[in-house]
């Protein structure tokens, strides 16, 4: 019960990867605030939340939305008394927009403004809204952990993925400033680095990859063929990562273990990155 009686926000905590870092959160005694964009989702994983003894509560929030960000924070304080950790863990891969029937080649001339602008604004100005949003709330009782989730492909360019590799870079140097900044309150801000995790982000990637990935192009792969050949060919220990696994690094950033942690990016990838 490293959490006992925290009060912990998972912005994005209706998704995949957000379901199991708001479960582990849960299971360490905190009591957590489900925020996503998918109401029936974070509706579903409050509800689990709860099962396990702890208080939750799910709140509409676009992230891209200083109003909405404000409201979260708001409820929170209403609801629960305190905020302790923020976990921003809200994402786009940056296909979103493409339909999954589309041969389209996914490369660096077909990436459009709107995907461009999408991704930068959830991935990167999202983190921004509620870093800054909750900034205030830490300051004033001098402690507070926040966690921002990027990803490893943050830490080097990709051809095929530009912008959310670009969105992702951004995360990181974004929380060492930030991180910096905070020092002097006594509040940790980190980073986590997930590696390739099957969530639905993930599955419908793996969908329109197997159609328009270049490597996998004409070969008539199917959806399933074509994760398990990324995994196999990006990851050294050849097996995808879990939603547990980041949210258990979670856990460990938010607790007092880790006080002595601030301004890093912690990679949970199965070794696909190093730096």
């Amino acid at each position: 019960m490293r959490l006992k009686d925290k009060v912990a926000i998972v912005t994005g905590g209706g998704g995949g990867l957000g379901k199991g870092i708001s479960f582990c959160m849960a299971t360490e005694g905190a009591h957590v605030v489900v925020s996503d964009w998918k109401m029936d989702l974070a509706e579903a994983v409050a509800a689990k939340v709860k099962d396990t003894g702890q208080k939750s509560l799910a709140v509409y929030t676009d992230v891209r939305m200083s109003d909405q960000v404000q409201n979260l924070m708001e409820t929170t304080i209403s609801s629960m008394g305190r905020i302790d950790i923020l976990v921003c863990c809200a994402g786009v891969m940056g296909y979103d927009l493409r339909g999954e029937e589309s041969e389209e080649p996914l490369t660096f001339e077909n990436i459009s403004e709107e995907d461009w602008d999408l991704t930068i604004d959830v991935n990167l100005k999202g983190v921004f809204l509620c870093n800054r949003a909750v900034v205030p709330y830490f300051i004033k009782q001098r402690n507070g952990k926040i966690i921002n989730v990027s990803s490893v492909a943050g830490r080097q360019g990709n051809e095929i993925l530009v912008h959310y590799a670009a969105s992702k870079a951004g995360v990181i140097n974004f929380t060492q400033g930030v991180a910096k900044y905070m020092a002097r309150y006594n509040v940790n801000v980190n980073t986590i680095c997930p590696g390739i995790i099957y969530t639905p982000m993930w599955a419908r990637g793996a969908r329109i990859m197997a159609k328009a990935h270049p490597a996998f192009k004409d070969t008539g792969i199917s959806p399933e063929e074509a994760f398990k050949a990324i995994v196999q060919s990006m990851i050294p220990f050849g097996r995808e990562q879990t939603a547990e696994d980041i949210g258990r690094a979670a856990v460990f950033l938010a607790s007092e273990e880790a006080k002595e942690i601030t301004g890093q990016a912690l990679n949970v990838c199965g070794g696909m990155a190093f730096d």
